[in-house]
């Protein structure tokens, strides 16, 4: 088998540590935690915060990083950065140091072990099969987000939080040290060629190594970030007062709740189906879709009277994230080569993040000044629409052009 598909699986299961460990098990950690310190729960999701921000000021840092270095050894300090993380935070004292132990380590952990990484990894070793390989790698997030939390709270409620940050420390490392040891950087490395196809016949093209100021000279940059930016706002504001928002509908608590998780389901259906299209439509058909699928979803919540239209909109809404991760991979690829992917992804990283910051906070205000997510629903709509039109503005090589 190519090696390449073991790449695939090392993506799978860093992504699914990281995540799964860190991003959907937050709010199981921050519990207890919270309640030794009698912390608020403002000062609680400070340490999300701290890491979301601190990761934006890094990240074109550590992009530059992995395009210029190794993979493996960036992996590795993000594994030894999340390990460090938990056995660190359960060593606290008083709720101030969360958030900065969160900022500091764990952003690593998140960063190096997630789409930074992966993404640059298996762009280097896919070209015609990168969609699929994208995609099926980040089923890894979703299965995460299904392990760890229970697996968490069980921890907790067996050993105590201290203890049991510490056994998800050492577990963590475990799990991913040998995963990381199996990267492989390039296929040269191994003598291989992406996709494990035979040497091209005449030149191969592959665009050149970029600056980062000439990089941000380019136009399809800035298109494509605020695109991403639009489509991931919207997506983080709607997951984050989904469940506020089904329970002012009337809908019981249970229910509420299962609206998340169709759209963890649904993700992963979307993941595969979105990694496979990828490798055989215009990319930016590929993105328009799932951001249609996002307006779909919302329009179901903005018109739902139902259960099932809400649980037609989660479904909808997952299966459009599916889609973001891999497309976005993609279309990164193509636009500009493997040589710059990590710095570019690392780039468009603080172009985003201010976007999915406000998109959560603005619905909640619009909320609390209307009584109803009905303006922000529409605003959301409104923003999409934009993201669409930007689309077509986006200029792919000519063909052949993205084979590197």
């Amino acid at each position: 088998m190519f090696y390449g598909w073991w790449l695939v699986g090392v993506a799978f299961l860093v992504l699914m540590v990281s995540n799964g460990s860190i991003m959907y098990s937050y709010s199981v950690v921050a519990v207890p935690v919270g309640e030794a310190f009698q912390a608020s729960r403002m000062t609680m999701m400070l340490g999300m915060t701290g890491m979301t921000l601190a990761g934006g000021l890094i990240s074109p840092f550590l992009g530059g990083m992995i395009d210029r270095g190794s993979l493996r050894g960036m992996m590795l300090i993000g594994a030894l950065g999340l390990a460090s993380g938990y056995l660190l935070l359960s060593f606290t004292t008083a709720s101030w140091q969360v958030p900065l132990v969160y900022a500091g380590l764990m952003v690593l952990g998140i960063n190096l072990l997630g789409p930074l990484t992966t993404s640059t990894l298996l762009a280097r070793w896919f070209t015609r099969r990168r969609g699929m390989a994208l995609g099926v790698a980040a089923v890894g997030t979703s299965v995460g987000g299904f392990v760890f939390p229970p697996l968490v709270q069980w921890l907790i409620d067996t050993y105590e939080w201290r203890n049991a940050l510490r056994i998800l420390g050492v577990g963590t490392l475990l799990v991913t040290l040998p995963a990381v040891w199996m990267v492989a950087n390039r296929p040269g490395d191994r003598g291989l060629h992406p996709d494990g196809d035979a040497p091209p016949s005449g030149p191969a093209f592959a665009p050149p190594p970029l600056s980062t100021a000439a990089l941000l000279r380019e136009r399809n940059f800035w298109l494509v970030a605020m695109a991403m930016g639009l489509l991931f706002g919207v997506y983080s504001a709607v997951l984050a007062n989904l469940v506020p928002f089904a329970l002012g509908v009337g809908s019981p608590a249970e229910r509420a709740a299962f609206l998340v998780s169709a759209i963890a389901l649904a993700g992963i259906v979307g993941k595969l189906g979105f990694g496979t299209i990828a490798d055989r439509l215009d990319l930016r058909v590929a993105l328009g879709a799932s951001m249609m699928l996002v307006m779909v979803g919302v329009a179901c919540y903005l018109l739902g009277d139902t259960y099932t239209l809400l649980l037609a909109g989660s479904v909808s809404l997952g299966l459009a994230a599916g889609g973001m991760l891999p497309v976005w991979g993609s279309l990164l690829a193509v636009l500009f080569g493997a040589a710059n992917y990590g710095r570019v992804m690392g780039l468009m990283n603080p172009v985003i993040m201010p976007l999915t910051l406000v998109g959560p906070p603005l619905a909640g205000l619009i909320y609390d000044s209307s009584g109803s997510y009905a303006g922000a629903f529409v605003g959301f709509i409104g923003a999409l629409l934009i993201g669409l039109a930007l689309l077509p503005l986006i200029r792919l090589p000519a063909a052949g052009d993205h084979s590197a």
